[in-house]
């Protein structure tokens, strides 16, 4: 009896190990098209971790139902979306935060579970493949990165007859492919906003090595530059009238020069947003002339921009600073009508048409997009964005740029109410907020700035820093840490920002040079310098943060630095 007990353990057993060979050879085997059901199991929801649970009873303790609603009721057309979708986004879309308070948006948005699922669908059912290719695949891919060219012109109130999009790994490279690329002269000037990201002020080395000059501006000597350039514009020709005589033809053709002025449509250190319509005062100035340089990247997320109404020359973006996913992948739109003027030297990939390994001879693409983008596009990235920009459109762009700049006016108006027992503030906000507080002391000479704003004037960057009753700065780095132990996530530092810290801390060039002795990089422990913060904290909001996200910032600050005096390093 034991021996056929024993033989049957056997062949239960090799039965066993049958079945499990047979179904795996049917998953490994079955067509790689999944339902939408399989590709949902895929990106479940899971379960809650035990810090986001306990993430939920900090933020459930701290929250006011009263407080909201009293929000509510004062923005409550502006804020959020439609009915529940704001629920929704936290619950589902952004399940993979667990709890955690993201407000570091500038720095990348956090990515929706529907166009992770929405391109996994995708691509389980379609098989895509090198666009340079002309396998049926392959001009299938071509024509999907060809519409998303022309869906993202659309987007911005334009056309292919009239811009060209060139895919580039994110803003930086398509700042670098201008700088690059720009007819820099002898006689060119590169000017640019002082609160301009390094990777704009960057392009000025490529201005130099071809001898041009540099000028950094401040926003409020824009206007007087525009004024100046033109009268010196009109100077020269008078002259040049007199001196050749009316009616004479010179001998030869004045070589024209090109200029370049770069500057954010919105500041990635507060928000601020800055005057569009200086695109076409810069271009007014002489026909051809004065080229304009428009870096999108922070202004993107929640704002649209209307190329159809400012024409700039070049305009630069990245995706997942708008949606998230996918990542590494960014855009140079260029004016046709300038493209002939960039000056391109390398060239590789499917960029020619013709080229010789023996000789100079080559033949550069005349396709404005293909004749700059060197190497295999990320196909699948591009067909991916498309499903960014439509979640973005089905929230409406207008409703989230009035929904995060109220957010963002009721967090400084509460910070702005913390007092120390002597008066003075706890908390120094910067930005164009329109606030009679102390966030525009002026140290100089004991006077508040009014800076009169709306959302047309800043973005949804509140831009701080702690004080203790003395007026002395606290370490942002400790502040960072303080707020990422209850869940919060935001950004400190300049944000390769260095106009703006250098403009709000008053911070000048021995202060650089000294601060370079002792700084290894952007994100060390080097905070102050000659009594002055070389930063600040960042709190970006965007298209998920929720009234209870900021109370919450609100609070754990009042908690922690305000009632709570711990042993921070003030100055």
């Amino acid at each position: 009896m034991g021996h056929k007990k024993k033989q049957k353990h056997v062949f239960a057993g090799l039965l066993a190990i049958f079945l499990l060979i047979a179904i795996t050879y049917f998953l490994l085997t079955k067509s790689p098209s999944l339902s939408n059901n399989e590709v949902g199991m895929i990106f479940s929801e899971g379960k809650r971790t035990k810090e986001a649970i306990e993430l939920a009873l900090k933020r459930s303790r701290l929250y006011s139902e009263s407080r909201e609603k009293q929000y509510i009721q004062a923005h409550g057309s502006d804020y959020g979306y439609s009915q529940g979708k704001l629920k929704e986004i936290n619950d589902e879309e952004h399940f993979h935060l667990q709890n955690k308070v993201y407000l570091d948006y500038t720095g990348a948005a956090p990515y929706p579970i529907s166009i992770l699922k929405q391109s996994y669908s995708d691509f389980s059912k379609h098989f895509y493949a090198n666009a340079h290719s002309r396998s049926q695949p392959s001009l299938k891919t071509k024509d999907l990165i060809e519409k998303f060219r022309s869906k993202l012109l659309e987007y911005f109130n334009t056309n292919p007859s009239q811009y060209s999009v060139v895919f580039t790994s994110g803003t930086t490279q398509a700042l670098k492919l201008v700088g690059e690329t720009f007819p820099f002269s002898r006689d060119s000037k590169f000017a640019y906003l002082n609160q301009n990201h390094n990777s704009v002020i960057g392009i000025r080395e490529y201005a130099l090595l071809k001898q041009s000059s540099f000028l950094s501006l401040k926003e409020e000597g824009v206007q007087q530059f525009i004024k100046d350039e033109k009268e010196n514009w009109n100077e020269n020709e008078n002259k040049n009238k007199n001196e050749n005589g009316e009616g004479e033809e010179e001998e030869e053709e004045e070589e024209v020069t090109f200029n370049l002025f770069a500057y954010p449509a919105e500041s990635n250190f507060d928000g601020s947003k800055y005057d569009l319509n200086w695109i076409k005062d810069f271009q007014s100035i002489k026909s051809k002339n004065w080229l304009v340089l428009l870096d999108a990247a922070a202004y993107l997320p929640s704002n649209k921009l209307d190329l159809g109404k400012y024409p700039a020359d070049f305009v630069t973006l990245s995706f997942y600073k708008m949606f998230g996913y996918p990542t590494g992948l960014g855009a140079l739109i260029i004016n046709n009508d300038i493209v002939h003027l960039l000056q391109k030297s390398y060239f590789g990939g499917g960029t020619v048409v013709l080229v010789s390994d023996c000789s100079t001879f080559c033949v550069r693409h005349p396709n404005p997009s293909t004749k700059f983008e060197d190497g295999t596009l990320p196909f699948l990235d591009i067909i991916a964005a498309k499903y960014g920009l439509q979640f973005i459109e089905n929230l409406g762009i207008d409703h989230i740029s009035k929904h995060i700049y109220y957010l963002g006016k009721y967090l400084v108006e509460e910070l702005l109410k913390f007092k120390w027992g002597n008066g003075n503030p706890v908390v120094e906000i910067y930005g164009k907020w329109d606030l009679q507080q102390d966030n525009n002391f002026n140290k100089q000479d004991n006077t508040f700035i009014k800076q009169d704003n709306n959302f047309n004037k800043q973005g949804g960057i509140v831009a701080f820093n702690i004080l203790n009753p003395k007026r002395n700065y606290l370490n942002f780095n400790d502040v960072q840490e303080t707020l990422e132990s209850e869940g919060i996530n935001l950004r400190t530092g300049c944000n390769c920002n260095p106009g703006a810290c250098t403009q709000y801390f008053d911070i000048n060039e021995n202060d650089l040079q000294e601060a370079a002795e002792e700084k290894e990089s952007c994100g060390d422990d080097i905070v102050f310098i000659n009594n002055k913060p070389l930063g600040a904290i960042r709190a970006s909001l965007g298209y998920g943060t929720t009234f209870e996200h900021v109370d919450y910032l609100i609070q754990v600050i009042k908690m922690k630095f305000v009632e709570k005096e711990q042993d921070f390093t003030f100055l």
